[in-house]
């Protein structure tokens, strides 16, 4: 399958897993339940781990050192997404999520220093093209003057620039062993820093309590739902990250943006209690304006 496919259905899923984290946030993870959102999603991975056993049965012939790798990307990942939550509990998914378009500007020159890969000059346009439609989309027109909203956009700055860390490591490492060895210890990782908040926070362990005692079964299929979507999203990039420089990648998630405002426009016309999006006309000029320059931009990257 052509990478720039694969590469799309990062987005286009992991678009609508930021809706379903918005709306767990809002409805059943108040009062700072992020800790239990993030157990959720870390203990989600014993359900993979046998999955990907069965696919790929070598996931253990796999270095000692490509392991420590992979557990510093699962941890750099839980970080980076912790903050992206803090970032979604103060504003709009439609707001916050196009700032993760910043993730391919560290990933540069993180990828330079650590694969050593490199760009031509219309793929250094072209990214630039869709990193600057999205920072536009990210603009506050509620007043006269258009502003970007400080406190989320350091927040989304530092959660990029841990994302992009991630997601080099991740295929440091996969480029070494397998895709599917790499993936099992990813996630092997990532139920070992959900066992030890579980464990040893105490704040977070209260938080994961309390969300269990309401609405049990309709948050755990829920999240679960969530997490599984969130998987295949980051699977399918991964593996598009394999083919062709990481940052291509990394661009090609521009079109998160637009799949969070379609997805965003349904929810607000037809199913008004599971999320909202801003109908005023300037906001739908302004995304129209940025989503066709993004495509536009993507276009000519995969030319």
């Amino acid at each position: 399958m052509n990478w720039f496919v694969l590469a799309l259905v990062g987005p286009a899923l992991w678009s609508i897993s930021n809706h379903l984290d918005k709306y767990l946030i809002s409805k059943y993870f108040r009062g700072g339940g992020i800790g239990a959102l993030i157990i959720f999603s870390s203990i989600f991975s014993i359900f993979v781990l046998p999955v990907i056993y069965l696919i790929e049965p070598n996931v253990f012939k796999i270095q000692p050192f490509q392991a420590f790798i992979l557990w510093l990307e699962s941890l750099t990942y839980v970080v980076g997404t912790i903050i992206y939550l803090y970032a979604l509990r103060r504003d709009e998914t439609s707001i916050v999520v196009p700032m993760l378009q910043i993730i391919p500007v560290f990933g540069y020159f993180v990828a330079f220093i650590v694969l050593g890969e490199t760009l031509t000059t219309k793929q250094i346009l072209a990214s630039l093209v869709i990193i600057l439609s999205a920072i536009f989309l990210s603009l506050d027109l509620t007043n006269k003057i258009p502003r970007v909203k400080i406190g989320v956009l350091l927040l989304m700055l530092l959660s990029s620039f841990i994302y992009s860390i991630s997601g080099v490591l991740f295929k440091f490492a996969a480029l070494q062993a397998t895709f599917w060895v790499s993936t099992f210890w990813s996630n092997l990782g990532l139920l070992s820093i959900g066992i030890f908040f579980l464990i040893f926070v105490k704040q977070y362990r209260q938080q994961f309590a309390s969300v269990l005692r309401i609405n049990k079964s309709f948050v755990i299929g829920l999240n679960s739902f969530n997490e599984f979507v969130n998987m295949v999203a980051g699977m399918t990039t991964s593996y598009a990250a394999l083919l062709v420089p990481i940052t291509l990648v990394w661009v090609v998630n521009g079109f998160q943006p637009f799949f969070v405002f379609v997805y965003g426009i349904i929810l607000t016309l037809f199913f008004p209690k599971l999320g909202s999006e801003s109908l005023l006309k300037r906001h739908l000029a302004q995304k129209i304006v940025a989503i066709t320059i993004m495509f536009l931009g993507t276009f000519f990257l995969n030319s």
